[in-house]
C-alpha cells in the first residue's frame, strides 16, 4: 500500500523514486457494462466517485449529465449510480458535479461527418437528373396526344351513336 503525504490541499504519493501529487478533489467516472453495437443496443451507464488516489469515495452527490446534448441530473449514493442507455448508435456523455472533477465519455461510434459532394459528383447528378427529367417530359407528352386522340375518337363514336339514335326515331315516327 502506498504511504501519502498532505500538505495544503496537495496529497502527495511516496514512492521509490520521488512523489507524485493530487489535488483533493474527488472526481467521477463514467464507465459502460458493453460498448454499442447498433442503434437497438442498451448500454448501462455508471457514474462513479473516487477520491484523489483513484480509490472508490462512498459519497452522495447531485451529477449532472449531459447526453447527446440533453440534461439531467443522477443522484449518486453510496459512491455510485447507473442508468440504462438505447435506441442511440453512440452517446457522448459528460459528468458534472460541484467541488468535483469531472468525465466524458464516448459510447459507441459517432458516424464520420458528411463530406460535401465533389464538382464531378454534383455534375454527374445533375446530367442523371436532366434525362429523368426528359423522359418523364417524353411519357407526358405521349399522354396528351393519346388522351387527345381517345378524346377525338370518342366524339366521333359519341356523333355515329347520336346520328344513328336519329335516324331510328325518325323510323319510328313514319
Amino acid at each position: 500500500m502506498n504511504q501519502y503525504r498532505i500538505d495544503g490541499s496537495v496529497v502527495y504519493t511516496v514512492e521509490p523514486y520521488g512523489e507524485s501529487y493530487y489535488d483533493l478533489q474527488t472526481h467521477l467516472r463514467l464507465s459502460t457494462d458493453k460498448q454499442l453495437e447498433s442503434a437497438g443496443d442498451t448500454v448501462t451507464l455508471t457514474v462513479s466517485i473516487y477520491d484523489y488516489v483513484g480509490e472508490p469515495a462512498q459519497e452522495k452527490a447531485d451529477v449532472q449529465l449531459t447526453i447527446n446534448g440533453k440534461k439531467q441530473t443522477l443522484l449518486v449514493t453510496e459512491g455510485v449510480s447507473s442508468i440504462t442507455l438505447s435506441g442511440e448508435p453512440f452517446y457522448e456523455v459528460t459528468a458534472d458535479a460541484e467541488g468535483r472533477r469531472g468525465a466524458a465519455l464516448l459510447i459507441g461510434s459517432k458516424p464520420e461527418p458528411l463530406k460535401p459532394p465533389t464538382l464531378e459528383e454534383l455534375a454527374r447528378e445533375n446530367e442523371k437528373l436532366r434525362k429523368e427529367i426528359a423522359r418523364q417530359n417524353a411519357d407526358f407528352q405521349a399522354y396528351i396526344e393519346y388522351s387527345i386522340n381517345e378524346q377525338t375518337r370518342l366524339n366521333e363514336e359519341q356523333a355515329r351513336m347520336n346520328e344513328d339514335f336519329r335516324n331510328f326515331m325518325e323510323s319510328v315516327a313514319t
